[in-house]
C-alpha cells in the first residue's frame, strides 16, 4: 500500500530544497519558513537585507510617535490621510473663505478719534490718600475707617475707594 504524502510533508520537502538567492547555498528550515530567499552570509546579507522602517510623527503637545513598519505600509496610510495635521477643533466651518469682516480704511489726513478721558468723580487729594493706605495694605473699610479719623473732610466712603483702587492711577 502506497501512503501519498501529507500537505505539511510536501511544504517540509519544499522548504528544504529552498536555495539562497544569491550564492545559491540552502536555506536553513527556520529561515525558509519565515519567507526569506537569502541566507546569512555577509555578502548575502549586505546586497539583500533590508531594515525596518521606522517613521517619527510628529504629535502636537507631546513626544513624537514612532511607527515601524514596511515602506508600502507607511506610504499608503500617509496616503491616506492618517498621518496629516488634523484641525484643531475650532469648528466646522471657521476656514471658509469670504466670513472676514471687511477693515474699514482712515483716509490719509484724518487724524484717530480722541475721545475725551473720563471724568473721574473724586478729587486728586482723595485718590492720594486712598492709594496711599492702600499701599500699606488696608482693605476698603479700613481705608475708610483711617480717612474719617485723619482726614474728615474729604468725605471718603467704602466704594469711593473701591473705583479709587481699581481704577488707572492719574500721572
Amino acid at each position: 500500500m502506497s501512503r501519498q504524502p501529507g500537505l505539511s510533508q510536501l511544504l517540509g520537502l519544499l522548504i528544504l530544497a529552498v536555495r539562497c538567492i544569491e550564492c545559491g547555498d540552502e536555506l536553513l528550515a527556520e529561515r525558509a519558513e519565515l519567507g526569506y530567499l537569502y541566507c546569512t552570509k555577509n555578502q548575502c546579507q549586505a546586497k539583500h537585507h533590508r531594515g525596518l522602517t521606522i517613521t517619527a510623527i510628529g504629535v502636537n503637545k507631546s513626544a513624537d510617535t514612532f511607527i515601524v513598519g514596511d515602506q508600502d505600509e507607511i506610504t499608503r496610510r500617509a496616503e491616506a490621510g492618517e498621518f496629516a495635521k488634523k484641525d484643531s477643533g475650532l469648528g466646522i466651518n471657521y476656514r471658509t473663505p469670504g466670513t472676514a469682516v471687511p477693515a474699514t480704511r482712515r483716509q490719509p489726513g484724518a487724524l484717530p478719534d480722541r475721545r475725551p478721558a473720563a471724568r473721574r468723580p473724586w478729587t486728586g487729594e482723595q485718590e492720594k490718600v486712598v492709594r496711599l493706605y492702600h499701599s500699606m495694605g488696608l482693605s476698603p473699610r479700613q481705608i475708610v475707617d483711617r480717612a474719617r479719623a485723619n482726614t474728615p473732610r474729604l468725605g471718603i466712603t467704602e466704594s469711593l475707594a473701591t473705583k479709587i483702587i481699581c481704577s488707572l492711577p492719574t500721572k
